[in-house]
C-alpha cells in the first residue's frame, strides 16, 4: 500500500499542531510507502527528495516556498498552497497511490485523479459558525459548503474526530453514510507516559521555573480558539485562592504579546511561564512534574493534549468541547466545566488540586486511546478502501 499525504507540512517539520503530530505518528507506524507533497523553507520546489521521519523513509515533494510555516498571514497557507498544486500536480504520479487528505482544498487541483482519497476531518465543521472560528471561510461558508458537496463525494473514506461531527455528516450525506466513521485522537504512549524516575529540580532549573506546590499547564496555540485570555482570567482567581500556584504556557501565536499585556495587568509576570514552542519529550518532562492541564478552548475535536497529559497521570480541567467527555471524568481524571464562567472554571481548578484523582486513575482514562490501538485500527480501515 503506497500512501500520498498531501498538506502543506515542512520538510523540517517545524509546523506544529494537532495535524502535522497525527502526520508524523502515522508516518512512524506506517509499513508502506509514503509520500508528502509539502511545502519548504530552503530546498527547490519541484523536486523529489529523501527524508527519514524517526527511523522511516520517505518521499518529500516540496511545492511551496514557506518562510515561517507557523505565522498567520492574510492569505492562508492552505489557499497558497492549493493554488501551487494547480501547478506543480503534472510533475507528480499518483498512479496506484491512496491519496490521503487533510484538508478538503488540496482535493480542489486533483479533482479529476482517479485514486482512491480519504479525508481526515480534524473537528466539527458547524464550528465555522463559532465566533472564535479562526477559518478564513467563516465569513463565506456557503461556499465551502458547496464545494465539500462535490469534493466529498469522491472520498472513499471520512474519519471525522468528532463523535457529533461524523453524525452530522452522515445525515448530511445520507447516501454515502457509511463511508463516515469517527476516529479518535490518541497519543504517543512511548512518549506521554508517568515517569517515576524524574526529578522535578532538575526538570525546574532546566526550564527556569519556580518550584511552587502548584504548577497548572496550558499547551495549545496562542489564538482565539483556545481562549487563552480566559485562561489568564481563571488562573488570576486561582491564585487568589492558591497564592502557592503557577501557570505555564507552552505554545505559541499571534495573541502572545496581547498576553503579556494582560498579565501586566493583573500583576501575574511572576506567576504565569511562557516558555514558547517545545518538542514533545519536553513537553511530557514538563507534564509530568505538572499537577493539572487546563484548557478554556471554545471549541475543539477531540484535543491530543488531554490524552497527553492524562498519559502522564494528570488531571484536566477543562471547557466541555469536542470529546473531551470520552475520557475526562469527575472523580476519575478531572473535571469538564459547562461554562466559560472563569470563577466556574477555577472552582473546578481548585477543587481538582485539592482532591486529585491517581496518576493511575488518569492513565486508565485514555488506555484505549493509545498510538498503537488507534493507528494500528486506522491502518486496518484504510486497507479496506
Amino acid at each position: 500500500m503506497k500512501i500520498v499525504i498531501v498538506y502543506p507540512i515542512d520538510d523540517l517539520f517545524e509546523k506544529f499542531g494537532g495535524i502535522e503530530t497525527c502526520i508524523t505518528d502515522y508516518i512512524r507506524m506506517f509499513s508502506g510507502d509514503v509520500e508528502i507533497i509539502g511545502i519548504t523553507k530552503s530546498l527547490k520546489i519541484g523536486k523529489w527528495y529523501n527524508l527519514v521521519v524517526d527511523g522511516k523513509k520517505i518521499r518529500f515533494f516540496p511545492i511551496l516556498k514557506i518562510k515561517n510555516p507557523n505565522k498567520r498571514t492574510l492569505v492562508p497557507l492552505i489557499l497558497k498552497y492549493t493554488l501551487s498544486l494547480f501547478f506543480w500536480k503534472y510533475k507528480i504520479d499518483f498512479k496506484n497511490k491512496i491519496l490521503m487528505f487533510h484538508r478538503l482544498e488540496p482535493a480542489l487541483p486533483l479533482w479529476n485523479v482517479k485514486e482512491k482519497k480519504i479525508l481526515f476531518v480534524h473537528g466539527d465543521i458547524r464550528n465555522f459558525s463559532n465566533l472564535y472560528c479562526e477559518s478564513q471561510w467563516r465569513s463565506i461558508r456557503s461556499i465551502y459548503f458547496i464545494l465539500e458537496r462535490f469534493f466529498i463525494n469522491q472520498m472513499k473514506k471520512i474519519f471525522v474526530v468528532s463523535q457529533e461531527g461524523c453524525k452530522y455528516y452522515k445525515n448530511k450525506y445520507l447516501k454515502i453514510s457509511e463511508r463516515f466513521e469517527f476516529l479518535p485522537t490518541w497519543y504517543n504512549e512511548k512518549i506521554f507516559y508517568r515517569d517515576r524516575n524524574i526529578n522535578k529540580q532538575e526538570v525546574l532549573e532546566l526550564f527556569n521555573i519556580e518550584d511552587q506546590k502548584y504548577l497548572i499547564l496550558f499547551v495549545g496555540r496562542l489564538e482565539k480558539v483556545k481562549r487563552p485570555l480566559l485562561l489568564i482570567e481563571v488562573f488570576s482567581i486561582v491564585n487568589q485562592y492558591l497564592p502557592n500556584s503557577l501557570l505555564i504556557i507552552i505554545g505559541e501565536g499571534s495573541l502572545k504579546e496581547v498576553i503579556i499585556e494582560k498579565l501586566k495587568s493583573k500583576v501575574l509576570e511572576e506567576k504565569v511561564y511562557l516558555l514558547g514552542k517545545k518538542t514533545q519529550q519536553e513537553i511530557a518532562k514538563i507534564m509530568n512534574i505538572s499537577n493539572l492541564l487546563l484548557l478554556t478552548s471554545a471549541f475543539e475535536g477531540m484535543p491530543r493534549v488531554v490524552n497527553e497529559a492524562l498519559g502522564c497521570g494528570i488531571p484536566v480541567v477543562c471547557t466541555k468541547v469536542g470529546e473531551v467527555e470520552l475520557v475526562v471524568k469527575e472523580g476519575n481524571s478531572g473535571k469538564v466545566v459547562d461554562s466559560y464562567d472563569p470563577d466556574k472554571i477555577a472552582t473546578a481548578v481548585i477543587e481538582v488540586l485539592k482532591n486529585p484523582p491517581s496518576s493511575e486513575s488518569c492513565q486508565k482514562a485514555v488506555s484505549n486511546y493509545s498510538q498503537e490501538k488507534v493507528i494500528n485500527y486506522l491502518i486496518s480501515k484504510i486497507g479496506e478502501v
